[in-house]
């Protein structure tokens, strides 16, 4: 049988504890201002990445999620723009 497709998922992102790697870079900010304030600050956005990633919800995951709440739930032919620009209300056929 084969598989479609199944090259798309053969390398995982790279993450750390459930931290995505470009993300560990925060810590290179910390050095800019050298004060626990930063610190704390940083690592409470990295452990909110952790426990987002121990229910599941991954930064790629809440991308999508955003991207196709942003899309809706009709798929129209052509974008909003040109809809809105090019246009008149008169040829919209509700499709």
């Amino acid at each position: 049988m084969k598989r479609e497709g199944f090259w798309r998922y053969a390398t995982p992102p790279v993450s750390f504890f459930g931290i995505p790697l470009p993300f560990l870079l925060l810590y290179l900010a910390w050095f800019s201002s050298p004060s626990m304030n930063t610190f704390y600050i940083i690592s409470a956005i990295l452990g909110a990445f952790v426990a987002l990633n121990y229910f599941g919800w991954n930064i790629r995951t809440l991308s999508q999620r955003l991207v196709s709440t942003f899309r809706g739930k009709h798929a129209s032919g052509r974008p909003w723009w040109y809809r809105h620009f090019v246009e008149t209300p008169r040829d919209w056929t509700g499709f």
